[in-house]
């Protein structure tokens, strides 16, 4: 979903984007690859992010998430090259219950969000030029996209009269177009550190999105929130997600838009393509 939106917004650039035949976790095959294309920057969007997976898979998500960043982070070490890493906002754990910024503590409780931590900590050990973005719930991109969440939501709904939908985490839902354009402008602005990504949403539960992405359908479906035992997961996963892009505030570079405008728009563009 990311990588494509990548290369849809940079078409005018000389990007080269690769899928799952790079294997990052081939040190070799890595190498030897970029050593060939010799790149200014690399946005590394590869990840292992199926959270429940990563619960009962320990060494692929330490092989993808951490080694795979480390591999592409060797490369990166005597040259002078930009590194993008992107992260999860699922990162800082459960120690507020009100938004996160970027100076929070972190204390991931999944797997994967370890995983993820891990690579921040390679990243930032051992380059100086890098951006690191701490992003959450993204969505967008084609409807036949496996993990299209809203366009599955709007498949459930148009089948059924009600559907469940969890009310006990909170997040950020956020456009993958607001994000791609954000990164755009901080590499533009040569800027680096860590920053959070995310569409501007306080407050708003897995049921807030879910009803808002119904309405937006104009679906005749009730949504109503999930009994308790209902969506029960592998994974300890934290009840609060949710974050600020307090850095992107203060340098007053934050053109992430509110959640519910920007779900609008692409749920339109859906519409449109139907």
């Amino acid at each position: 979903m990311l990588g494509s939106a990548l290369m849809r917004h940079f078409t005018n650039q000389d990007v080269i984007g690769f899928g799952s035949e790079l294997n990052i976790t081939n040190s070799l095959l890595l190498a030897s690859t970029l050593n060939e294309i010799k790149p200014n920057i690399i946005i590394h969007t590869a990840a292992y992010t199926d959270v429940d997976g990563c619960e009962t898979n320990l060494d692929k998500a330490y092989a993808i998430n951490t080694i795979g960043t480390q591999n592409l982070v060797n490369y990166c070490i005597d040259k002078d090259v930009l590194f993008v890493y992107i992260s999860s906002t699922g990162i800082y754990g459960t120690s507020k219950t009100d938004a996160y910024t970027e100076f929070s503590p972190i204390n991931p409780t999944t797997v994967h969000h370890k995983s993820k931590y891990e690579g921040e900590k390679v990243v930032q050990n051992h380059l100086q030029k890098y951006l690191i973005l701490r992003t959450g719930w993204l969505y967008g991109g084609d409807k036949t996209l496996s993990k299209n969440f809203v366009y599955k939501r709007f498949l459930e709904a148009s089948s059924k009269d009600t559907v469940y939908s969890d009310n006990t985490q909170i997040g950020n839902p956020t456009y993958v177009v607001d994000f791609v354009k954000q990164l755009q402008l901080l590499i533009e602005n040569q800027q680096y550190g860590i920053f959070n990504c995310v569409n501007n949403a306080i407050g708003i539960s897995r049921y807030d999105y879910v009803k808002k992405i119904v309405e937006l359908f104009d679906l005749n479906c009730d949504v109503k929130i999930a009994p308790d035992e209902m969506f029960k997961r592998i994974a300890p996963v934290s009840h609060n997600e949710s974050a600020i892009n307090y850095k992107l505030h203060l340098l007053d570079l934050n053109i992430m838009g509110d959640w519910e405008k920007s779900l609008a728009t692409y749920i339109r563009q859906l519409r449109d393509e139907a």
